[in-house]
């Protein structure tokens, strides 16, 4: 009998004790300092002149491009088969997405987000692919989408939505 008290009590000890700590260890836990946090770098809606996309580009293959130079803009645009529609303004950046050609029409890209993870810059798009009843024109084609941003420095990684 005394060995079920004993265990009895070192359960209701062990018991309290966790509920003493529980709170204790979420304390512990700190929020993301800023710069670690993630902020979107586009603002709530396209302005005139800073997003252009099509389904036909000169690129001869995939390709993800960042601009932050005048050079780096003339090349971009070089890709998409125009020249740049005006100079990269000095507090502004690009972003290119590329699909390489396709046989056929019905295929996009979009660049639906762009965001800051510390150092990083992780720009969000989705692709529109042609379903399998839908009709499409037999032409190659080869879309793009290209995003004006506020220059940012860091690493620019490309990610694929759904």
């Amino acid at each position: 009998m005394r060995t079920t008290t004993s265990r009895a009590a070192s359960l209701a000890l062990s018991l309290i004790a966790f509920a003493v700590a529980l709170p204790l260890l979420g304390a512990c836990q700190t929020a993301p300092d800023a710069a670690t946090a993630s902020r979107s770098l586009l603002p709530a809606d396209a302005a005139p002149g800073t997003y252009w996309q099509g389904d036909r580009s000169q690129a001869f293959e995939r390709a993800y491009v960042v601009a932050r130079t005048p050079q780096e803009w003339t090349e971009l645009w070089s890709r998409v088969g125009e020249p740049a529609p005006a100079d990269l303004p000095g507090d502004r950046m690009a972003v290119g997405v590329f699909l390489g050609p396709r046989d056929t029409a019905g295929y996009g890209v979009a660049i639906d987000t762009v965001r800051q993870e510390g150092s990083d810059i992780i720009v969000g798009y989705h692709e529109r692919v042609p379903g399998p009843a839908q009709a499409v024109a037999q032409m190659q084609t080869s879309p793009y989408a290209v995003r004006l941003l506020p220059k940012a420095p860091g690493a620019t990684k490309f990610q694929r939505e759904k």
